[in-house]
């Protein structure tokens, strides 16, 4: 049984650690995303400031088009950032879960380890009692009266 504990703790340790790298990476891609749309939303901020700015002095037709199409486009790829993030928050959540499992699976088989080495040694403990105890009995025996 200890044998194919330790086996069986050897391969949940590889997969704790598989699962503690993909959460480190779901983790650095989440910072990265939230970054990336922090760069993007003060980006869109500066440039609606320059439309709004450049609007007070009057603009074309043609020069308010491209401002708002370009306006558009951020609003888009601002909202599609959000909706990565969002996927990336929840492999982030995923990852930390697979990973907590897998760490729970890991200390339950180091504790029934811990308890099965403890019981050895309490069996180990009580046959040497025994055989004291036995030497001890003969020993009486054999004493002359």
């Amino acid at each position: 049984m200890s044998r194919a504990l330790t086996l069986l703790l050897e391969q949940l340790d590889g997969e704790e650690r598989k699962a503690a790298a993909e959460l480190g990476g779901a983790q650095l891609q989440l910072q990265q995303m939230e970054q990336q749309q922090q760069t993007l939303s003060q980006y869109q901020r500066q440039y609606v400031q320059t439309f709004q700015q450049r609007g007070q002095n009057g603009l074309e037709a043609h020069q308010f088009g491209h401002f708002r199409g370009f306006i558009d486009k951020l609003e888009m790829a601002r909202q599609q950032q959000q909706q990565g993030l969002q996927q990336a928050r929840e492999q982030l959540a995923h990852s930390r879960d697979a990973w907590l499992a897998v760490r729970a699976r890991k200390q339950a088989i180091e504790k029934l380890m811990a308890r099965e080495s403890e019981r050895k040694q309490q069996e180990a403990a009580r046959q040497e009692q025994k055989m004291l105890d036995n030497l001890a009995i003969y020993r009486f025996h054999q004493k002359p009266l």
